[in-house]
């Protein structure tokens, strides 16, 4: 499935798992998780109240840094951006990136955010970061996360669009980013409900 045509996350009657070759130049990662007790308002208010503290619980062996670097306004995350450290199972190599998120409607036609019908879409872009966090001038792929409600909380549909070349890791740009996405939206079902519940109003 190419980028443009990501309503299928959406609409799609059923989301799984998987990776898909596109190209020489791209490789396309589908994950799908059941949030329980996570609604799709929570899941917005998480990205737009992450900090350096909450986003290590949100991941404690994988994440290393966090900080929002530019566009940051209080209770909002679209036109934001942050850098992060992974190293993808608590080891190996550090993988630097910034993420910017941006509207959903920059990926998404208007009839496919009606069709949320109270669920939410986030998109954003990926840049590499140099040692010195100087971003990459091209970007390293695009990802959404949407979120449908369901009777449990939320099922939350993940896909990411990456540019690889003949020196990326393959299995751990996959296999490696699947396993890390479910861990730490385990975690997350595990403190997001009480930390949601004792927020500012």
């Amino acid at each position: 499935m190419r980028v443009w045509a990501a309503s299928e996350v959406v609409t799609a009657a059923h989301w799984r798992d998987g990776v898909e070759r596109l190209s020489p130049a791209e490789v396309r990662v589908a994950a799908v998780d059941e949030l329980r007790g996570i609604t799709p308002p929570m899941f917005e208010w998480w990205f737009a109240n992450m900090d350096h503290d909450s986003y290590l619980r949100f991941h404690p062996a994988d994440h290393k840094a966090f900080a929002w670097t530019r566009g940051k306004e209080p209770g909002r995350y679209v036109g934001a951006t942050h850098l992060t450290y992974h190293q993808y199972g608590g080891s190996g190599p550090v993988i630097r990136s910034e993420i910017t998120f941006v509207e959903p409607a920059t990926l998404y036609p208007p009839a496919t955010l009606a069709a949320l019908d109270g669920g939410h879409a986030l998109v954003a872009v990926v840049h590499y970061l140099d040692e010195q966090d100087r971003p990459a001038p091209t970007e390293a792929g695009r990802f959404t996360h949407v979120v449908l409600p369901r009777a449990y909380g939320s099922e939350l549909r993940s896909c990411w669009w990456l540019t690889v070349g003949p020196a990326s890791d393959l299995p751990l740009m996959t296999t490696g980013r699947l396993r890390h996405v479910h861990e730490e939206f385990g975690y997350l079902q595990d403190f997001l409900p009480a930390l949601y519940a004792d927020r500012p109003l």
